[in-house]
């Protein structure tokens, strides 16, 4: 006899699980889960998850175990990132340099060349 297959929303699974899952596991049946009419997932009954040990060769705590370490790698992932994003970007207050006057009504300094007669200064040159 033949493996009945139906095909069912997820909004539909959320409504009838406990009648779907009854025909999973009672029936052997298996239910084709989909997602705007289309197949996304399956739930098969244990029995066939023997199967699918031999077709893709990995049991079921295998699985768990792999699915168990993938969420906490995610979960500190989350973590991580919500502290990068948290923690406050700390600024310098850009100063600019003092603009010098050479006397009454003279046009203000370019404050670079003033900034290079500074440097100059500290190592002694003129």
């Amino acid at each position: 006899m033949a493996t009945e297959i139906r095909q069912i929303s997820f909004s539909d699974l959320r409504r009838h699980g406990r009648h779907e899952l009854k025909f999973v596991y009672e029936e052997m049946g298996h239910l084709w889960l989909t997602f705007h009419g289309k197949p996304r997932a399956v739930i098969i009954p244990m029995r066939d998850e023997a199967i699918l040990h031999k077709a893709i060769g990995l049991n079921v705590q295998e699985a768990l175990h792999r699915a168990q370490i993938d969420h906490s790698r995610m979960v500190s992932a989350i973590e991580a990132r919500g502290t990068w994003r948290s923690t406050p970007v700390i600024t310098h207050e850009r100063g600019y340099p003092p603009l010098g006057h050479t006397g009454k009504g003279a046009a203000d300094v370019d404050p670079r060349v003033l900034r290079a007669q500074e440097i100059a200064a500290m190592y002694g040159e003129d």
